[in-house]
């Protein structure tokens, strides 16, 4: 893969993340029964379509300086969210999450975030407008693994470190595997969509020789069709 390809990947990939992770923060908003919690899953949420904007924003710079074909490619649709596995089809997770598991998903997936951004500032070359855009929502998503962090030691004091550690070994794997199958299915489709138009041209040059007279049923007495005819 070529660089500006990849790099066009992964801002794709990171827009994606971020705009389904501030679909969740704003479902566990309008879904919390204290207001402290929904005040904090709303500015979470504002935060991370903040986010969402500014990716989509380095994707749009690039897009303008190549061709249109392969700017197409990387446009972002919100569709890729569900194609992706950001958002899941079942719901969002504070529905289908007890409330210690979806704070602990916050907490890991915010801190596995600042790394991803870490290794994304490298993309960059230092002290530009873009790599302080960057460094920026770094700060912004360990302010929010701090403020999950937090929860956890006011609402679960018994929870142990190891916990949190199987919570975070836990998001990882499924980061992977997410990854992978999203690397499966891009290869399935290249190697299948010539197959598929390998049989629509198939199936073309079946009907181009079929003769269809038999189908011309105008003006004709069809108590005189051939007892064998396909009508």
């Amino acid at each position: 893969m070529k660089k500006k390809d990849k790099y066009l990947e992964i801002m794709l990939e990171t827009a994606c993340a971020e705009y389904g992770s501030a679909l969740e923060m704003l479902a566990a908003c309008k879904l919390s029964n204290k207001s402290n919690f929904a005040y904090g899953y709303f500015h979470h949420s504002k935060d991370e379509y903040n986010h969402t904007k500014s990716f989509k924003k380095l994707l749009g710079k690039t897009g303008e300086s190549i061709h249109p074909k392969i700017a197409k490619k990387y446009k972002f649709n919100s569709i890729y969210l569900i194609n992706k596995g950001y958002v899941s089809e079942e719901g969002y997770l504070i529905e289908t999450m007890k409330l210690k598991d979806f704070i602990a998903y916050v907490y890991t997936n915010e801190l596995l975030a600042k790394d991803s951004f870490a290794k994304i500032l490298d993309l960059f070359k230092t002290n530009t407008s873009d790599s302080k855009v960057i460094s920026s929502i770094m700060k912004d998503e360990l302010r929010h693994h701090g403020f999950s962090e937090k929860h956890f030691l006011k609402y679960y004091p018994r929870l142990q470190p190891w916990q949190l550690k199987f919570y975070r070994m836990r998001e990882t794997l499924k980061n992977k595997t997410r990854k992978l199958y999203d690397k499966n299915i891009k290869f399935l489709d290249k190697v299948l969509t010539p197959v598929y138009f390998f049989m629509a041209y198939l199936a073309a040059k079946i009907v181009s020789i079929i003769n269809l007279k038999e189908f011309q049923r105008k003006g004709n007495n069809l108590m005189e069709i051939r007892s064998k005819s396909i009508l």
